[in-house]
């Protein structure tokens, strides 16, 4: 059933709204599960039910609260039975009504601090993937991650980072090297450096081993520490013990060295 009118669909938003913060809460503190349509759906539509019903028995008992103290906002068994009531108190319905969605709301924040407090939930999971954290969360300002991909057949490639898939399915992921020093080091052989023959490498993820890189400044080529988590500021490799090791693989894989970075 499709909302047919604007007042249906801000209806239809706000009776669904608590049941999707208390999700969108909850996955903060735990890992996405795949599951069907029908059963996130069916969640999200029964929690929004029991937090709009603990809101209309809040609310309710507000309004019983302050009739008994002589302030009566709305008189709700009136505003039922009688259809002219509701023009007289129009702007208290208005008030009452958007009071609803936003106390089932607060309730779901509420219910979800409870929860993180019992279960000592304070990790934040977060729904992205390792790449995404590599390439993009910890990369410091202007710099360019040199790469060192390792394949299933024991080869290598050596390159600056041109792109990758951030999202989808692991086996359906790719990254792309590029630069003048991209170099491909086969099981059993020297290195050999093709970036002067071949402008890009792509390579699927069903493909890889392990992903290794190194931050290097755009300007001057020098080795930069990753970015600190939850800051703007890059990590002291001093204190993180990070000291910027080159790209040999800890399997004694020939040594790439990372030439100045000009694209």
């Amino acid at each position: 059933m499709v909302p047919q009118t604007l007042g249906a669909l801000g209806s239809f938003l706000a009776l669904v709204a608590p049941g999707i913060v208390f999700e969108l809460l909850r996955e903060r503190k735990r890992a996405g599960l795949k599951e069907s349509a029908f059963r996130e759906s069916a969640r999200v539509a029964l929690g929004s039910l029991v937090f709009t019903a603990a809101a209309c028995l809040l609310v309710l008992g507000v309004l019983g609260v302050l009739a008994l103290c002589g302030v009566r906002v709305l008189d709700v068994p009136r505003l039922v039975t009688d259809p002219a009531y509701p023009k007289t108190v129009f702007w208290q319905a208005v008030a009452v009504a958007a009071a609803l969605p936003v106390t089932a709301c607060a309730l779901a924040v509420l219910l979800d601090h409870v929860l993180g407090r019992r279960g000592r939930e304070v990790v934040v999971v977060r729904q992205q993937t390792a790449w995404h954290e590599a390439f993009r969360t910890d990369r410091p300002d202007d710099s360019v991650p040199w790469v060192h991909v390792r394949l299933t057949d024991g080869s290598s490639f050596y390159g600056y980072l041109r792109s990758h898939t951030a999202s989808g399915a692991p086996d359906e992921r790719e990254i792309a090297l590029e630069g003048a020093a991209l170099t491909h080091v086969p099981p059993d052989g020297p290195p050999r450096t093709i970036g002067d023959r071949w402008s890009r490498v792509v390579i699927p993820s069903s493909q890889i081993t392990y992903l290794r890189l190194q931050y290097r400044s755009r300007t001057t080529d020098a080795l930069v520490p990753p970015r600190r988590h939850g800051s703007g500021q890059a990590e002291d490799p001093a204190s993180t013990g990070d000291t910027g090791s080159s790209t040999g693989s800890p399997d004694h894989a020939p040594q790439v060295c990372a030439p100045h970075h000009t694209s």
